[in-house]
């Protein structure tokens, strides 16, 4: 976190330097923000790396790394959980990279809209994935205690803890989907007064999708943490592909391409994925707890 912080601070700093060229800076426009970017990820690897390395109990596998010890068995293991774990990203991911793609097509106004409502999303998005990481370590514990009566309470408890918060974003969009979109453009500026009132109207119907979806997002990540914890990652890699990309993908390309829902069908297609994949989670979830749990007794 404090890694994070840091590289946030010095990423912000350097793109105010670098972007308009203020105190002698060179001003380097769009490129000054890629120059800052990549400067505060390497001082974040720097800091992590001396947190690492001078505290003891992480000072072993930093300072005593060697690959001769490598085992193939470990490896391996580390490598099936990983790599099925990186895919339900980056089926997430691609979809939403999609729907950028599709917007461009509709037009410059269009994915302007998109990319607010995006933005928005994964700032709530990210509170998410936060309760998704609580949600492994916890049920991980329990597993290794083989207290898989107290792993299904606590998954749920916080199952229940990101309902209640998601509610509480997707009010906050509904109430201020008009108002939000403002934030990202300069109302002030005539030259594109009449581009950025388009904007900011199919950013607020946008925003009025994204308010339902926020809901089954932040549902779909903590319950694929969950399962994580209890280290089933293939068939939720399977359902994240089916969910976003048989099921999402197509009905977020017609709706957008080819109704009059244009903007707002993208993001319907994306609601309709992001539905499917929490329910297939959650009973993927709720069958292998309920089968632990028979199997202990």
């Amino acid at each position: 976190m404090y890694a994070t912080i840091l590289a946030n601070v010095i990423n912000i700093i350097l793109n105010y330097l670098l972007i308009f060229g203020t105190f002698g800076f060179p001003k380097l426009g769009i490129t000054g923000a890629a120059v800052g970017t990549l400067f505060s990820r390497i001082i974040m690897v720097y800091f992590l790396w001396m947190i690492f390395k001078n505290k003891e109990k992480f000072k072993p596998y930093i300072t005593g790394f060697n690959f001769k010890k490598i085992e193939r068995k470990i490896t391996n293991k580390l490598f099936n959980l990983g790599f099925p774990s990186a895919l339900q990203m980056f089926f997430e991911v691609g979809i939403f990279t999609a729907a950028i793609w599709i917007s461009g097509v509709l037009g410059k106004n269009p994915q302007a809209a998109n990319q607010i409502a995006l933005n928005l999303s994964s700032m709530t998005f990210m509170v998410g994935i936060g309760l998704s990481v609580a949600a492994m370590v916890r049920v991980g514990n329990q597993k290794g205690l083989s207290d898989f009566v107290s792993l299904r309470r606590i998954a749920y408890s916080i199952l229940f803890l990101t309902f209640l918060i998601e509610i509480v974003f997707a009010s906050f969009f509904l109430i201020f989907r008009d108002w939000l979109p403002t934030l990202y453009l300069n109302d002030n500026e005539l030259l594109n007064l009449s581009d950025n009132s388009e904007v900011i109207l199919i950013a607020s119907k946008l925003l009025l999708v994204a308010a339902f979806f926020q809901i089954f997002d932040g549902l779909q990540v903590v319950i694929l943490g969950a399962l994580r914890g209890l280290q089933d990652v293939k068939i939720p890699a399977l359902i994240t592909f089916i969910s976003y990309w048989i099921i999402g993908f197509p009905i977020s390309y017609y709706l957008g391409l080819y109704t009059s829902f244009e903007s707002t069908g993208i993001w319907i297609g994306l609601f309709v994925g992001l539905f499917s994949a929490s329910i297939l989670l959650y009973l993927r979830f709720n069958y292998l707890t309920k089968k632990l749990i028979i199997n202990n007794n």
